[in-house]
């Protein structure tokens, strides 16, 4: 199967870079309810690392005139700034399992981290529902030696057990990790063939009984072992739910820190909604 062939429609650039000494690439998965979030994302990023040049690239299976607009005026705004926009083909979203819990531009993360693999060396995926509030200039810095290719942040620790009974593999209790933020070497990728690995995986499983938690799960097994396990500041998670339960907009403080770099906004709500009228 000629994965890049089918994958990518179109590809639609806005910026350019200009100083190529230290460029951060980062990649989101979204569709179309998740526009928005990835462009505060995006914004974020760039308000906490002026002294990056970065490289956003944002795999979606829709786009309008409009977001393109916006994007093009974000750009012309931020210099050493690129965006770069791949229309999934609904051909290649057919390859995958259908889902009724989750949005199938789940597994756009997977189509990022094989695409990109020809061009890029190392790639950091971010949710869309991410917001940077420091910098990322140490991942920069990460060496992957040996047989280390992915950097990582544990997930929490009621999803440490669970996942790993059920996936069963001795040794991930306590090394789950959470796929919403993933640093990776993308050679790593291409060499071992992840992508037909891990779509065979996902139609070996139809009903999503053994992979409950998708892709993240088939990560986890094809990761396992070759993770670097960084600062759990570069995920930090908080459900803005709880603070709308508990009618207080101060809970956030016993999280989130000055050293905190990107938070992950779990549940359904997320700051960018016009209801949460969100101070962090």
């Amino acid at each position: 199967m000629d994965l890049l062939a089918e994958s990518i429609t179109e590809v639609t650039v806005s910026g350019k870079i200009t100083n190529t000494d230290r460029v951060l690439n980062i990649a989101y998965g979204i569709d179309r309810n998740f526009l928005f979030g990835a462009a505060v994302s995006m914004q974020s990023v760039i308000m906490h690392n002026p002294d990056l040049a970065v490289k956003f690239h944002l795999f979606t299976d829709y786009i309008d005139e409009d977001y393109l607009q916006r994007v093009n005026a974000f750009t012309s705004k931020n210099a050493n700034v690129e965006v770069r926009i791949y229309k999934v083909s609904s051909a290649f979203i057919d390859i995958f399992p259908s889902l009724k819990q989750w949005s199938y531009a789940t597994f756009f993360r997977l189509v990022a981290f094989q695409y990109l693999s020809e061009v890029i060396e190392n790639l950091l995926y971010i949710d869309a529902d991410v917001i940077c509030k420091g910098s990322l200039a140490g991942l920069l810095d990460i060496n992957f030696d040996g047989d280390k290719f992915a950097a990582v942040i544990k997930d929490v620790p009621f999803m440490q057990e669970k996942p790993a009974k059920r996936l069963a593999i001795e040794g991930l209790p306590g090394n789950y990790f959470n796929a919403g933020v993933v640093y990776l070497q993308l050679e790593a990728w291409a060499k071992n063939d992840f992508m037909n690995k891990a779509i065979a995986m996902l139609a070996s499983d139809p009903q999503h009984t053994k992979y409950k938690c998708l892709d993240q799960d088939i990560l986890n097994i094809l990761f396992f072992g070759h993770c670097i396990f960084i600062s759990g500041d570069y995920d930090c998670f908080y459900g803005i739910d709880y603070e709308l339960k508990n009618k207080s907009d101060e809970d956030y403080k016993k999280t989130i820190t000055d050293d905190t770099k990107l938070i992950h906004y779990v549940g359904v709500t997320k700051p960018w909604n016009d209801w949460t009228n969100y101070p962090c």
